[in-house]
């Protein structure tokens, strides 16, 4: 069976995903493709956050206003349709947990614009006053506007809405591309997807392509666990950044503690040494709360970073059809969709691309 397209779209996460929603929303015929389940990949960690404020400094992130409109509009769109919440409103406490610590973030808040409400400085009584326990040394940041997201369960409730919109999607499907002169041809089973463009949006995948392995692209493991808190609920509704995250998404009794950042590692699988690692950042943060938490399970993921920390939007230097969709690193949920639709007005209108994403700042 033959099906012509407009775009075939080769990943499921939150990338692939997030560029058919827009190429759809622009009347483009689009069909994606993922050799996994959805939210099989480093997508479907069962927690993340919606971060503006990164790194160690707490940073103001990269386009953020532009970026957190995207994804909490979009988090708002699928949610209406969805059976089952998977994401909070809920707030980010980010307290210092080192003198130097405080003094850094602190520099970093007074000399960064940020938009009214969304980062307030607050001492390190206002910090402990509204999360009792938690470590906490002259200071720490509140962003009211902070968002916890069960990203697996998102990506389920996106796939199942733009199918009932009318996208195409198959899963668990392993491909074959071959090259006419006119169109792609992307085959699995008994099907061949006829498409003029193909985009890449396969995460660590892109490495093991022989179109794309040229591009610099650094593999990094991370490992997060689901902690209960017994029987008793959680005395607190916010998620927290310190020494990782700890994200509110699940039930009152239950958060995700997120993630180890292995650059070297053997295997993709969740391990011992990543849990303990992973209560080892806890009991830094809420040493009480750590006692008494049970490990309920473990999830690994492998992302791709790049040298500037930027994703990497294009295409293809000797294929113009082809593009690519990657790097997204530990920002995926905050960048995915904005950057979709800057990709598309860039193919629909012709606008540049910024430099910090654009193909074009890496040498083939």
């Amino acid at each position: 069976m033959h099906h012509q397209t407009d775009f075939c779209i080769l990943g499921a996460g939150l990338a692939g995903l997030s560029m058919a929603d827009v190429l759809l929303e622009q009347d483009i015929e689009t069909v994606v493709i993922d050799k996994n389940a959805i939210a099989g990949g480093a997508s479907g960690t069962p927690g993340g956050l919606v971060n503006p404020a990164t790194g160690r400094r707490a940073t103001k992130a990269w386009k953020a206003e532009q970026c957190y409109e995207a994804i909490a509009r979009n988090l708002a769109k699928v949610q209406e349709q969805a059976d089952e919440s998977f994401y909070r409103h809920n707030g980010l406490l980010r307290p210092a947990l080192l003198e130097k610590m405080a003094i850094k973030m602190k520099a970093q808040h007074e000399k960064t614009s940020w938009p009214d409400g969304w980062c307030q400085w607050k001492t390190e009584e206002e910090i402990k006053e509204m999360h009792p326990g938690i470590t906490c040394v002259n200071g720490g940041l509140w962003l009211p506007i902070g968002l916890s997201v069960d990203v697996g369960a998102y990506l389920q409730a996106y796939a199942r809405f733009l199918q009932e919109g009318g996208l195409r999607l198959w899963a668990g499907r392993q491909t074959v591309i071959d090259r006419t002169e006119n169109e792609w041809h992307i085959s699995f089973d008994d099907i061949t997807v006829q498409a003029q463009h193909l985009l890449f949006a396969i995460g660590r995948g892109t490495t093991e392509s022989g179109y794309w392995d040229w591009l610099p692209l650094h593999l990094i493991k991370g490992q997060v666990a689901t902690f209960r808190n017994g029987e008793e609920p959680l005395s607190f509704s916010h998620s927290i950044s310190s020494l990782g995250y700890m994200a509110r998404t699940g039930n009152d009794h239950t958060f995700v503690q997120g993630s180890t950042y292995e650059h070297d590692f053997e295997h993709v699988r969740p391990d011992k040494e990543g849990e303990q690692y992973l209560r080892k950042r806890m009991r830094r943060t809420l040493p009480q709360l750590e006692e008494k938490v049970t490990t309920v399970d473990q999830w690994a993921g492998v992302r791709t970073s790049t040298p500037n920390r930027k994703p990497i939007l294009g295409r293809h230097p000797e294929h113009p059809s082809m593009h690519v969709f990657t790097g997204l690193g530990s920002k995926g949920l905050l960048y995915s969709k904005f950057l979709a639709e800057h990709y598309v007005d860039h193919l629909t209108n012709g606008t540049d691309l910024y430099p910090e994403v654009d193909i074009g700042r890496i040498k083939n």
